[in-house]
């Protein structure tokens, strides 16, 4: 009697499984698998298998529900008998599957800075992380605070993705933030991650740059006060600032070196000024020794053309230290008005869009006579930003 009973049960029996992930920061992961009672169970037993079939839950369950904890995401399957008054378990149900996605906040492995460019139709970003799950939204946002959706994310495993961005022309250039979503609002936000230029060359100068501030290489501040941080540094060591802020590593080795020789021939020339001084005033003593000698009047005329020489010599190396010194503060001057302007050409205001190329601008002067003949236009370009336009009539 109990066996039809329990094979009608079992018939009819309807699996209503609700599985919900909740992960934030340390805390467990659960889920919960529930089905619907069947009149005269005393209990249940639950069998749950992985994915490659082996069996990782038989437990005997006296409710309709079971909270699976820590499970990890993947494709399971679970069936259900139902245990009778005499303690007996019945027949089980069919494997049924389900799928576990655990969401948790993805996180890149990288500190990859992406280069797009207006000359581009479409950009794919190649990513690579952890805790990629499908459906991952992945979007740009603007200084604004405006979204640019990728329209198309391709999740490859849980730590590759791909994520293609359609370029519009019209979108304004400059530093965006990169953003990944995985499902129930589980979000990173990877500050300053896509440069956005008008030409590749721009765009991968600048991306470049940016990389090394994510790797805190150059100061995070970068587009707003970096002169201090660049001005110091190559006072201590000449070419230091130019490298630190610009990434000139030439100038690194080869300040230094020109400031090295400078000191060492100024050096040089220093020490040989002293000797002859030296020379010279010994000259001069012995001199006033011989001059009283009407014996010595020989020796003290060699002497007087001696001393002469060696004033000479004094005076020469007196004028090569003046001009080694010259030379040597040009320089050094030089490297610091260097260090500025390598940090100045290479700032960016915080404008609108965060500009980091701009179309061309057209300024137009018309120069207007009562002559009136006819009219002539001249314009003149400068650089690749502004465009100077003059009209007049005759």
């Amino acid at each position: 009697m109990w066996n039809k009973f329990s094979s009608f049960l079992l018939v009819f029996l309807v699996f209503v499984f609700s599985l919900s992930a909740q992960s934030s920061g340390e805390e467990p992961t659960q889920f919960q698998l529930r089905w619907m009672d069947v009149e005269g169970a005393t209990g249940y037993v639950l069998e749950i298998k992985n994915s490659s079939g082996y069996l990782v839950l038989s437990e005997r369950v006296n409710g309709t529900s079971y909270d699976l904890v820590n499970y990890t995401s993947g494709i399971y399957e679970h069936r259900v008998a139902v245990v009778n008054k005499l303690g007996k378990v019945g027949s089980y149900s069919e494997w049924v599957k389900f799928e576990v996605v655990v969401s948790k906040v993805p996180t890149l492995t990288k500190d990859s800075v992406f280069a797009v460019s207006k000359e581009e139709k479409e950009k794919v970003f190649l990513l690579e992380g952890k805790d990629f799950i499908h459906p991952m939204k992945v979007y740009m946002v603007t200084s604004g605070g405006k979204r640019i959706l990728a329209k198309k994310v391709i999740i490859e495993s849980d730590s590759v993705a791909k994520a293609t961005f359609a370029v519009d022309a019209d979108t304004d250039t400059g530093i965006y933030d990169l953003v990944l979503e995985n499902p129930r609002n589980k979000v990173l936000t990877a500050k300053q991650r896509v440069v956005l230029s008008d030409s590749k060359e721009k765009a991968a100068s600048f991306a470049a740059r940016q990389e090394r501030i994510v790797r805190k290489e150059i100061p995070e501040d970068y587009y707003e006060t970096p002169y201090w941080s660049t001005l110091w540094r190559s006072t201590i060591l000449p070419g230091w600032g130019q490298k630190y802020i610009d990434g000139k590593n030439w100038k690194l080795y080869v300040f230094p070196l020109v400031a090295v020789s400078a000191t060492a021939a100024y050096a040089s020339s220093y020490n040989k000024f002293l000797s002859a001084r030296s020379d010279y005033q010994s000259a001069v003593l012995l001199g006033a020794l011989l001059v009283d000698r009407q014996d010595a009047q020989l020796l003290w005329l060699v002497n007087r053309t001696n001393a002469e020489a060696k004033f000479n010599t004094a005076k020469t190396e007196l004028g090569v230290i003046q001009a080694g010194a010259g030379i040597l503060g040009v320089f050094l001057l030089y490297n610091i008005v260097d260090s500025y302007f390598s940090a100045k050409r290479n700032v960016a205001n915080y404008e609108s869009g965060f500009p980091l190329g701009e179309s061309a601008k057209r300024v137009q002067a018309t120069v207007t006579t009562d002559a009136g003949w006819n009219q002539t236009k001249l314009a003149y370009e400068y650089g690749s930003r502004y465009q100077i336009e003059f009209s007049s009539r005759f």
